[in-house]
């Protein structure tokens, strides 16, 4: 967790990133890196269920709750998104 503490430090508003949770992958546009992470335009790939949920007015996400987060850059955002669509429907959020 600590190496995430690290990153999560240089994240910026605006960025894109992928965290790993205990319910799945999670893409969204930092918004907001307080306490808690405030994303936009979020797309959860739920493994256990198998569908993506999108969440276009933001979502709220305690740090605690990340595994592991990478950041995107826009392209790789837009192609991860479109290979989860790909493979599994969506559901609207």
């Amino acid at each position: 967790m600590e190496q995430n503490n690290a990153i999560f430090q240089k994240l910026e508003t605006g960025e894109a990133v992928l965290l790993v949770t205990g319910i799945g992958y999670i893409v969204g546009i930092v918004e907001k890196n307080e306490a808690a992470l405030f994303l936009g335009d979020v797309y959860i790939n739920c493994l256990s269920a198998s569908r993506i949920n999108r969440f276009s007015k933001g979502l709220t996400v305690n740090k605690d709750q990340v595994i592991g987060l990478q950041k995107l850059t826009q392209q790789a955002k837009n192609e991860l998104i479109g290979a989860w669509q790909a493979a599994i429907s969506p559901t609207a959020g």
